[in-house]
């Protein structure tokens, strides 16, 4: 039966599949609660102590976590959703106001992804290329537009939902393979059009862009830097994850459920905890706030202390002003 919805009366007659949607929910949604975890901690760990947030190396991380730490969370929900379509908003699976606005978050944010990751491969290469002419090109104020740039879509996708389903000019329904609402009727051609401008045009944008990058490095023979490996990094296993979901919406792919579910589903959400993590093994401050946090945590359990004893975080030169950590 693979390839067919599911619902709750297929449990009856096919245990396998409804094993496996246990499994799939759960894995879903403790994927989605980590990348939600790991996602804020980035984010407040480079606001919170303010590194180099004055040429936007940091901002451009935190565009990057602030949009996985969103999708992690319409993840979380997914699985949940997928374990009992109540929590979706679906009670025996039939859609409601809940329901719909949850798919209206979730079409509109999770194609938050490969935009996110466009203002940081522009960063790298311009820094790539232009060396000299980085830090005048790729400002704070640039940055403000290229952010904007990165989220007025998704802001009108939004609002033209929100809207339409309001008039009445969009219908939505409770679909059983999906676990979630989906748009019937012309709608359905408006999500075909997000799709293509923002999946599939940031995605070949991005591979150009890094091609460029390749080859400009390979012929001048550069060293990268710390933060190309880390914005690489991120970037690459963001495009992975997001290849079979991309790959099956442009040819058309008939998958089966559990395939469907595994590749087009479960891994578009791991990148709240694999980003984080590679920001992490790459940047030695990252690692000794990490370690700091969990000495903290095993100290205080045989010496509490209040948290006015507490050590701030940065290390502070002979001078007693805090050292902002390098992430270049």
């Amino acid at each position: 039966m693979a390839g067919f919805p599911i619902d709750n009366h297929t449990c009856v007659s096919d245990q396998t599949l409804c094993s496996f949607r246990a499994v799939n929910g759960s894995i879903l949604a403790i994927i989605g609660l980590l990348g939600v975890i790991f996602s804020s901690l980035v984010i407040y760990f480079l606001a919170r102590h303010r590194i180099r947030l004055a040429n936007c190396k940091s901002l451009l991380i935190i565009n990057v976590a602030v949009s996985d730490a969103i999708v992690s969370l319409l993840g979380f929900i997914r699985g949940l959703g997928i374990l009992d379509s109540s929590l979706v908003g679906a009670p025996a699976d039939q859609a409601t106001l809940s329901c719909v606005i949850y798919t209206i978050c979730l079409n509109g944010f999770t194609n938050s992804g490969i935009p996110a990751l466009l203002p940081l491969t522009v960063d790298r290469l311009v820094a790539v290329v232009f060396p000299l002419r980085h830090r005048f090109v790729i400002t704070k104020k640039l940055c403000g537009i290229m952010f904007g740039l990165n989220w007025f879509p998704v802001l009108v996708s939004l609002t033209y939902s929100s809207i339409g389903f309001s008039l009445g000019s969009v219908d939505m329904e409770y679909s059983v393979r999906y676990h979630r609402c989906v748009a019937v009727g012309n709608y359905s051609r408006v999500e075909e059009l997000e799709e293509i401008c923002l999946l599939m045009v940031p995605f070949f944008l991005i591979i150009l862009m890094y091609g460029v990058m390749l080859w400009f490095i390979v012929r001048n023979k550069l060293k990268c830097g710390r933060f190309l490996i880390t914005a690489s990094g991120i970037i690459l296993t963001s495009l992975l994850s997001y290849s079979p979901s991309l790959i099956a919406n442009i040819w058309n792919i008939s998958l089966g459920y559990e395939i469907s579910q595994i590749l087009t589903v479960t891994l578009y959400y791991i990148n709240g905890i694999v980003n984080p993590m590679i920001y992490v093994a790459i940047h030695p401050a990252a690692q000794s706030y990490v370690m700091r946090l969990l000495m903290k945590k095993k100290n205080s359990e045989h010496f509490p202390t209040s948290s006015r004893g507490m050590v701030e975080s940065g290390e502070k030169n002979k001078t007693g002003k805090i050292m902002s950590a390098d992430i270049s």
